[in-house]
């Protein structure tokens, strides 16, 4: 059952960010021929004002079919050649009617580059609107985890900080050690900070300056963690017990769930920098074969506890792979709307249109290669489900 339902609500994630390219295609007046519900074959179809709404019998995404989108685009709907035309010089799409004139003066590719800059961007705005509007739900209901101290072990490292000791009460904003500098928003940045450079902190004993606010005050202090043996870990002595925060007013919680839903914007492009550096691995790389599989598991473990856990953990889990979801769109690459924005901003600043064929060739070209990518991230996930390795 957790499976099930982790799939639909990644369906249900992919379709917000459709309907976001699917609300700005209307309002610029974008012929769209279909927006669907899922993938496959249609369970459900009705044409509703010139667009066909449809139920799909898989439900793993979605998509907005505009006519004019590249052949490498989600539509596949560039071209006109073969669609039945009427006696009156309309294309019928299956119901679906455009004029020749709205195909030739209102498809996606020959409207203004704002228009194709909004239409592009609207999808992983949308996901970042979800991602904020469940983090208020999330902060409203369990709180913050705020990062102050709430004590500090003696003889610890904390303890014997310089130029002055870290103390009860005190609110850590920053860590820095050589070639890593995080600004710290919650409890669980720390966590990671310290996880992520965990064997830099033990095989080059390096100290960690600490930005924090103490009475209003920023202050830096010093803190060389010490080496766990047992456990193979740094640490630093200090904890943060009841730091959960719940805001008071529209403010205050607006305030926290725009931190929350940042930290999860933070954290999609820390992974993708230590990516790049060679950081992280293939192992530490899913799909939406593991993704499915680690939600799947996550509300099942959260379903022991109590039905509300397995709610706010089920909810934790959209604001992430929304978040992420949208970061990942926003890359500058063909064929996802980071490309088109670019190629839309390009536009605008030479005040010509760009060769189509081009531009065609090269979203081709990505999608190809994204394609070969997602085939070998879901062999890595089947490969880790069946050995046991994708929850460790």
């Amino acid at each position: 059952m957790s499976i099930i339902l982790a799939i639909l609500v990644l369906g249900l994630i992919i379709t917000v960010h459709e309907f976001g390219h699917f609300l700005m295609a209307k309002f610029f007046k974008v012929p769209v021929r279909e927006f669907s519900i899922g993938m496959g074959p249609r369970i459900i179809s009705k044409v509703i004002n010139n667009t066909r709404y449809s139920l799909k019998a898989f439900p793993i995404g979605g998509s907005c079919a505009m006519i004019g989108e590249d052949d490498s685009g989600s539509g596949d709907f560039t071209h006109v050649e073969g669609v039945k035309v009427d006696e009156n010089g309309i294309y019928d799409f299956e119901g679906v009617k455009f004029t020749e004139e709205e195909i030739k003066y209102n498809n996606f590719q020959v409207i203004s580059p704002i228009k194709k800059f909004v239409i592009a961007l609207a999808g992983p705005f949308m996901n970042f609107l979800l991602a904020f509007l469940l983090s208020f739900i999330l902060v409203s209901n369990i709180g913050f985890d705020v990062p102050i101290i709430s004590s500090v072990s003696e003889n610890s490292s904390a303890s014997s900080a310089t130029p002055f000791a870290l103390q009860k009460g005190d609110e850590i904003i920053g860590f820095e050690i050589p070639g890593e500098k995080e600004d710290i928003i919650c409890y669980r940045d720390i966590a990671l900070f310290m996880q992520l450079n965990n064997d830099d902190l033990i095989k080059y004993n390096y100290p960690i300056v600490i930005t924090l606010k103490r009475n209003g005050k920023v202050l830096k202090t010093s803190v060389l963690p010490k080496y766990v043996e047992e456990e193979n870990r740094a640490i630093i002595g200090i904890t943060f017990e009841d730091m959960y925060k719940k805001p008071k007013g529209i403010i205050e919680t607006s305030k926290y769930a725009f931190k929350e839903f940042y930290f999860y914007i933070k954290t999609t492009i820390m992974s993708l920098r230590l990516l790049i550096r060679g950081k992280l691995g293939a192992k530490d790389v899913s799909g939406p074969v593991g993704t499915v599989a680690v939600m799947g598991n996550a509300i099942s473990e959260a379903q022991k506890f109590s039905f509300m856990s397995m709610i706010y953990t089920l909810i934790t889990m959209i604001v992430l792979i929304s978040a992420n979801l949208g970061v990942m769109n926003l890359l500058p690459i063909p064929a996802l709307d980071g490309g088109r924005i670019v190629f839309a901003s390009i536009e605008m600043i030479l005040g010509r249109p760009l060769n189509k064929d081009l531009e065609n060739t090269a979203n081709a070209i990505t999608m190809i290669l994204l394609l070969v990518f997602m085939m070998w991230i879901f062999g890595m996930d089947i490969y880790k489900l069946f050995s046991g390795n994708l929850f460790n």
